[in-house]
């Protein structure tokens, strides 16, 4: 009976002991969880004091307008959307059929004018000789007074013919200089390298002086701006690096540093009241250290921007 007894508690001893350790584990997994939450804890509270982070920010770029500085038809666009450009390529030439047969006519007059020029310094010249000679004459008694002042008013008016002929070639050319002006404005040139974003125009139109007619992002000059809130700008200075992810390119990781902090901040998106107190956004400049060949970083593109402040 003492066997069959002996038998029976032993199961129920270990089954008590198994019991007795369950708390025990439960009770250290609850540790061991509650350790690691405050070491994650900590970890992000170190790093909210050592990085300051934004998803408020975008890629800005240089971009320019071209557009026409006289009124104009469009003869023909020598590019389209997403064409790469050069510095002074042809973009856009404006038909000039007026202007050309205006400079074909004041380049007639102007040899007009040149060829008159000429005649009256040929009958100056001729005039002087007169002049000479009658005052020579005048002068030993042979020739009367009234010969002498016809001479010299004659020379006098040879002087102001020739000054006319001058007069009329200076108006001559500064009218031709006008028109090669304006011819030289019918062809539109790119005022800086880079890529076609848009195109206003097709050819046949009529452009005003100003209206743009390409859209040009120079894709090798952009930077970033982020809009950080006001409680983090005490923390961010010039220089300090930056952490870069496109949206466009999640997998890689681009480099940069703080250039510049603005002295304006973010307009509001609505309006608010002067008694609502709210979070202002203020914008930070971020140039990039390098950028690959294969990113193409365009103006518009979002990103987020981690900034190193310690």
């Amino acid at each position: 009976m003492s066997d069959i007894k002996e038998k029976q508690t032993k199961p129920e001893i270990q089954k008590k002991s198994k019991d007795q350790k369950k708390p025990v584990v439960v009770g250290g997994i609850v540790l061991a969880a509650l350790v690691v939450i405050g070491i994650v804890i900590l970890i992000i509270w170190i790093s909210s004091w050592s990085y300051v982070t934004t998803d408020d920010a975008a890629i800005e770029g240089t971009h320019v307008s071209v557009s026409a500085k006289m009124m104009g038809r469009i003869a023909s666009l020598t590019v389209d959307e997403g064409s790469k450009i050069e510095k002074g390529q042809l973009l856009v030439q404006l038909d000039d059929t007026d202007l050309q047969a205006q400079a074909s006519q004041l380049q007639a007059s102007l040899n007009y004018t040149t060829l008159n020029l000429e005649l009256a310094r040929i009958n100056l010249d001729r005039t002087k000789n007169d002049f000479e000679r009658i005052k020579t004459v005048f002068k030993s008694g042979n020739s009367t007074p009234e010969q002498f002042d016809h001479a010299s008013k004659a020379l006098d008016a040879a002087n102001v013919q020739y000054s006319v002929g001058q007069a009329q070639i200076e108006t001559s050319k500064a009218q031709l200089g006008v028109v090669e002006t304006q011819l030289t404005n019918t062809k539109i040139t790119a005022p800086i390298s880079g890529i076609i974003a848009k195109r206003n125009y097709v050819p046949g139109e009529v452009v005003q002086p100003g209206q743009p007619i390409f859209l040009i992002n120079d894709l090798k000059d952009v930077w970033i701006i982020a809009n950080y809130e006001e409680t983090k700008i005490r923390l961010i200075r010039p220089g300090q690096p930056a952490e870069i992810t496109v949206d466009a390119y999640p997998d890689f990781k681009f480099k940069g540093k703080v250039s510049i902090l603005s002295a304006a901040i973010v307009p509001p998106p609505f309006s608010i009241g002067e008694s609502t107190k709210t979070t202002q956004k203020v914008p930070i400049k971020i140039v990039f250290d390098s950028i690959p060949d294969s990113a193409k970083l365009m103006p518009g593109l979002s990103v987020e921007v981690t900034i190193k402040v310690n």
